[in-house]
């Protein structure tokens, strides 16, 4: 009751209400609603970190370093995977300790060992983004995605992707504040074993879909073009 209690005070009646719905109907269990976002102009009020953070893309040797640091909560196979595909990881050092980060990738991504994200390649994708627990509530997640935007803006891509758990009210507001825009939704529900992919018609103008990698068919229905691979 005190977290309803909270979502209430900080994103209101119906936002709650939705979240509770989800929670209802299996979300994070069987069901995913996943929002999808993208951003295109960089905001200077968010170009200049808190003092004391060094903020840069990490060297592949730097990111070796981190996975061996379990406050660093990065997986070593992940990092791994992430660098021979080409990624980059954007992050923060406080006192030499790594304490926020996110990855950026400009070819497909996975999203779970059997589905994979494909997008346009105009935009690159943000994803895997950590703060550690004494450093929250410094903002450096928009901190870290509008240096990364300015970096990749600068390179010739639109902007940038993202995808938000749509019962994650905190993540919703907090791209909302930095001014990330909602394109559509994607519904993926596992049922008899099998996964059920769908995608509202908002989803075809980044080319966001997702694919079944795992080799078996796969049950795919979309709401508006066809999206799926």
């Amino acid at each position: 009751m005190r977290k309803v209690r909270r979502k209430l005070r900080h994103h209101g009646v119906a936002r709650t209400a939705y979240a509770v719905l989800l929670k209802v109907l299996g979300h994070q269990r069987w069901l995913s609603v996943l929002r999808c976002h993208y951003l295109e102009v960089v905001d200077p009020a968010f170009l200049e970190p808190p003092p004391r953070y060094a903020g840069s893309f990490f060297s592949p040797r730097a990111i070796a370093e981190f996975t061996r640091d379990p406050e660093a909560s990065m997986a070593e196979e992940f990092a791994a995977y992430a660098l021979a595909k080409g990624d980059k990881c954007y992050g923060f050092l406080h006192e030499g300790a790594l304490r926020a980060y996110g990855w950026y990738a400009a070819t497909p991504t996975r999203v779970t060992r059997d589905l994979r994200l494909n997008f346009s390649r105009d935009y690159v994708y943000m994803y895997k983004a950590f703060t550690h627990e004494s450093h929250r509530g410094k903002r450096l997640f928009p901190f870290g995605v509008m240096r990364a935007l300015q970096h990749y803006r600068a390179a010739g891509y639109k902007g940038m992707l993202l995808y938000v758990d749509a019962n994650n009210l905190d993540s919703l507001k907090s791209c909302a504040r930095m001014g990330f825009r909602a394109f559509g939704t994607v519904f993926i529900a596992t049922i008899l074993g099998r996964q059920l992919v769908c995608a509202s018609p908002g989803c075809a103008r980044f080319g966001m879909r997702i694919e079944d990698t795992s080799g078996e068919a796969q049950i795919s229905r979309t709401f508006g073009p066809k999206l799926m691979g």
